[in-house]
């Protein structure tokens, strides 16, 4: 069995695709396809189901995502000890934050980290999907959903708020919404379909059952450019609304407050350069605990 062949069979078992793991891993899909054929003929075993609209984990192969998201994840452990001097603060540290939460609080405070450490390079990332931790991909990240499995060590850092915002221009076009019915004739922007599970999108379901978004995007930038545009209505962070001058709508609601979590890789964690960098991160949130929490 080729270890290599690990990254191809997670890559199009999270995507459910050989385009899109070809994209993922800078290959062609015959690559990906060739090396998924060996590592079945390898284990004896077929891992996917070929559909019409992608590729199915059968059950030995979603047996195995959690197994082979571990050993990929010590196979990189171990690349990262050989290539790195443990007793140096330089090299690469990878971290996935909230886009707002990246954009506005944190990429504004690095100046001075930078200045003092020039060896470290950072790679920071933007995701509201739950984080993979167990196959590397990030080494500190940030998240309000926590992972449901990794191997990681995991801290409360803050809360964030959240509220109903609009635009200036949009509320005097349309209206402020003085209760609940007020908000159905008015122009909602939602999150995708395959994020309704985020705690935003649940929070309005429970709030507004029946509501029906004039607008579904899938990420914070979006959705906050949106509102800016005077497109609709929004579930955003306090902190990113109120920089904008965007206006809370429904004020009597109860706020949505969601823990932010800070997880850093196990492996990783070890790294001195991966410390000083959590240190920062954690320092940052800190000074910004009022803003985060509205």
């Amino acid at each position: 069995m080729d270890w290599n062949d690990l990254k191809f069979f997670l890559a199009v078992a999270e995507s459910r695709s050989l385009s899109a793991a070809s994209r993922r891993l800078g290959v062609s899909t015959s690559t990906v396809s060739r090396r998924i054929a060996a590592l079945e003929q390898a284990l004896g075993v077929a891992l996917f189901r070929h559909h019409f609209d992608g590729y199915e984990p059968t059950e030995a192969g979603m047996n195995l995502q959690i197994p082979a998201e571990q050993a990929e994840s010590s196979l990189k452990a171990f690349e990262r000890s050989a290539r790195d001097r443990s007793d140096t603060l330089s090299g690469i540290v990878r971290i996935d934050a909230p886009e707002l939460l990246g954009q506005q609080i944190l990429l504004p405070n690095l100046a001075g980290f930078m200045q003092d450490y020039p060896g470290i390079r950072l790679d920071i990332r933007s995701s509201v999907r739950p984080v993979q931790l167990a196959t590397q991909q990030s080494d500190i990240a940030l998240r309000i959903v926590p992972p449901e499995r990794g191997s990681y060590r995991m801290r409360s850092v803050g809360k964030v708020a959240f509220g109903l915002y609009a635009h200036r221009n949009y509320l005097e076009a349309y209206g402020q919404p003085s209760n609940d019915r007020d908000l159905h004739s008015h122009r909602m922007i939602g999150w995708s379909e395959e994020l309704r599970y985020l705690s935003m999108s649940v929070w309005l379901d429970e709030l507004f059952p029946d509501l029906q978004p004039a607008m579904r995007l899938s990420s914070f930038t979006a959705q906050l450019t949106a509102v800016e545009s005077s497109l609709g209505i929004a579930v955003l962070p306090c902190f990113a609304a109120r920089r904008t001058g965007l206006l809370p709508v429904l004020e009597d609601l109860p706020r949505l407050t969601l823990d932010l979590w800070l997880l850093v890789q196990d492996q990783a964690g070890r790294s001195p350069r991966v410390q000083i960098v959590k240190e920062c991160l954690v320092k940052i949130l800190a000074e910004n605990a009022d803003q985060l929490e509205g």
